[in-house]
């Protein structure tokens, strides 16, 4: 399984990687029932694996790739932007600021905390309850809450600018407050030309898109 992952696999022959240093493949058996594997399965998995017949392999591999890299910051605006873009303190942190991860298992937070860019990025346990009377609880770890510059930005997807937990949340490069990617920054990510969507035609004529 090894050579799968290091030169054989799907990701392997596409994104070359190497072996981290001293790292050694991990193997696990995965539980057989579901509803085990939801109340019970721990793990601590590394970053490249594959699964197959129900057993695990796992290893610390490294990127194998030396030209050049584009990171978030490059694609980044410098100059000021429309207020439009940031995002009020209130909306990004728990009111409680002791608060640092959603066990909403026994009880809901406030509605206040729950429309936090905090709650929705952070981690957190739901109780849930199917149609038919089963329960069982919903869980999700955290993710970073504002987006590294220094690392290539994440694929972006159709809800990107809205109140999601895959919208980008960045430093402004002028103020240092924290807003939502532009217009233009989305552009970049996707390798479009700066503007390609500013502008449409309409009955044979370029106009300003609004």
């Amino acid at each position: 399984m090894e050579n799968v992952i290091l030169k054989e696999g799907f990701f392997a022959e596409t994104f070359q990687v190497n072996k981290a240093e001293s790292a050694k493949m991990k193997i696990k058996e995965l539980l057989v029932e579901v509803g085990e594997v939801s109340e019970t399965f721990q793990w601590a998995f590394e970053n490249s694996g594959i699964m197959k017949d129900g057993i695990i392999y796992t290893m610390n591999t490294v990127p194998d790739y030396h030209g050049k890299q584009i990171t978030l910051g490059d694609v980044m605006e410098t100059g000021a932007i429309e207020e439009q873009y940031f995002i009020p303190e209130e909306k990004l942190y728990y009111t409680d600021s002791v608060v640092t991860h959603s066990d909403e298992t026994e009880q809901r937070l406030p509605k206040e905390d729950r429309q936090t860019w905090q709650y929705l990025k952070g981690a957190k346990k739901l109780l849930r309850i199917s149609s038919t009377g089963h329960e069982c609880v919903f869980s999700e770890g955290a993710i970073s809450m504002i987006d590294q510059e220094d690392k290539p930005a994440r694929t972006m997807l159709t809800s990107e600018g809205g109140f999601s937990r895959t919208t980008h949340i960045v430093k402004d490069k002028m103020t240092g407050r924290e807003r939502l990617l532009t217009a233009t920054e989305a552009e970049r990510i996707q390798e479009f030309p700066t503007n390609h969507t500013k502008y449409c035609l309409v009955k044979g004529e370029t106009v300003e898109c609004h």
